[in-house]
């Protein structure tokens, strides 16, 4: 985007019409010349050890949002198997191994080779991922899984446009057991035909455990410390590859943050403005200059955490604050499960990114809807949201509350007796 060029700029980046001039360059990015130098600085930056892995009953698939998982697991025991090329620290090299990758070289890509002779020899009794979406996952579960539990937790609200809805990518789906938020996102997969073996609705995991965070912390929780937590949906790349179609995506988040700061300046309503990068990193830099072009007229200030409460900030906020406003980001939802009015403002008119979710049908109505880009309409929606009990405004929701999530309060605690009630099983299978 033209307003990002000044940011990027400030960190080093020169334009991509002079950049790809440069015929060195493109030399050195050609296919074949790329895979090279991944491959060299792979080598260059992990560990070697000429063995097998050990035994390990729990492994935690892909290394994000590993913070999560690492809070609901039943004890300290397990590994985390990284699949992403830049994560990846330690390699493994044995007979085993390497007589598995050359039997199957031309089955499927040496990376999914390796991960999955690796899962094999460590012969967990779980493998837990919080990545529902890696095709990774979908492959490699689908080869062990007769031997090995499969598990997924949804961390995100599915979206339609995803390879992995293709007809190509159904061919990989496939999630044995998946631990979602709630019906909707059950009917949602249902409607994609997707392979997943079978659902529990528990709610949001991480909600779950910001509640956990409150308690264990005693933070004076105020829930009216703030009329309205506007949630920041920045994209940190800006390069429109989540959702190239939706060409006017950018100024409808732009749109909400204008709007809620107009109606705050004017009402004299106290807001949170929720951001969603730490605070002094470069996306946090990007995320502040996103917004400058949006609210160049306001004063606004971005509430972006530290490294250490990031995973609680934004929830927290929430806890406080009498309405939740955003496009369409989960955390409309996840503000559900603490018992929150919240309202989508989405202009987009593309059923993509339709609020809840695309292709399962909500009602248009709903007051928690809003999909036209009036100020004045808008303005009107908030005030009377603001004035109404709990009691009405869930009343004129236009489905049940756990249709759109599952109360989240124990979700934390669900999962962690799931987890150990399947360690047992399998143990007790072994002993068998």
């Amino acid at each position: 985007f033209k307003y990002m060029e000044e940011c990027f700029k400030k960190e080093g980046y020169t334009t991509s019409e002079k950049f790809y001039k440069n015929l060195l360059f493109s030399f050195f990015n050609f296919g074949i010349i790329r895979k090279i130098n991944v491959f060299v600085d792979l080598c260059l930056r992990c560990k070697f050890f000429f063995q097998d892995p050990e035994h390990i009953d729990l492994i935690i698939f892909d290394g994000e949002h590993t913070k999560y998982l690492e809070k609901v697991l039943p004890n300290k025991k397990y590994v985390i198997i990284f699949n992403r090329i830049e994560q990846i620290n330690k390699i493994y090299i044995s007979k085993k191994i390497l007589f598995y990758i050359i039997k199957n070289i031309f089955k499927r890509s040496l990376k999914k080779n390796y991960l999955t002779i690796l899962i094999k020899i460590i012969a967990p009794k779980i493998v837990l991922t919080h990545i529902s979406n890696s095709e990774d996952f979908h492959i490699i579960s689908k080869i062990l899984s007769n031997k090995i539990e499969f598990i997924a937790i949804q961390t995100y609200a599915p979206t339609a446009f995803n390879n992995m809805f293709s007809e190509e990518g159904k061919k990989n789906f496939f999630i044995p057991k998946l631990f979602c938020y709630s019906k909707f996102d059950e009917l949602f997969y249902k409607k994609k035909k997707v392979n997943i073996g079978s659902f529990e609705a528990i709610g949001s995991i991480e909600s779950s455990l910001s509640y956990e965070y409150t308690q264990s912390k005693k933070l004076n929780i105020n829930p009216n410390k703030y009329d309205i937590c506007l949630v920041s949906e920045f994209v940190s790349c800006l390069n429109k590859a989540d959702h190239p179609q939706v060409k006017n995506l950018s100024d409808c988040y732009g749109l909400v943050a204008e709007f809620t700061h107009r109606l705050c300046k004017k009402h004299n309503l106290n807001m949170v403005f929720a951001g969603k990068s730490i605070k002094d990193t470069v996306n946090g830099k990007r995320e502040i200059h996103f917004f400058k072009h949006y609210l160049k007229d306001y004063n606004f200030e971005i509430f972006q955490p530290t490294k250490e409460i990031k995973i609680y900030s934004s929830y927290i906020n929430i806890m406080q604050s009498k309405l939740t406003i955003a496009l369409w980001s989960t955390m409309l939802r996840e503000a559900i499960s603490f018992e929150k009015k919240i309202l989508s403002f989405n202009t987009a008119g593309h059923p993509d990114v339709a609020f809840p979710g695309p292709g399962i049908a909500f009602p248009e109505d709903s007051i928690c809807i809003l999909t036209k880009p009036s100020y004045e309409l808008f303005e009107e929606r908030v005030l009377k949201i603001l004035s109404m009990t709990n009691k009405e405004y869930f009343n004129q929701l236009g489905k049940e509350k756990s249709f759109l999530m599952t109360p989240t309060v124990e979700a934390a605690n669900i999962l962690r007796k799931r987890l150990k009630q399947t360690l047992e099983y399998n143990t007790n299978e072994n002993i068998k």
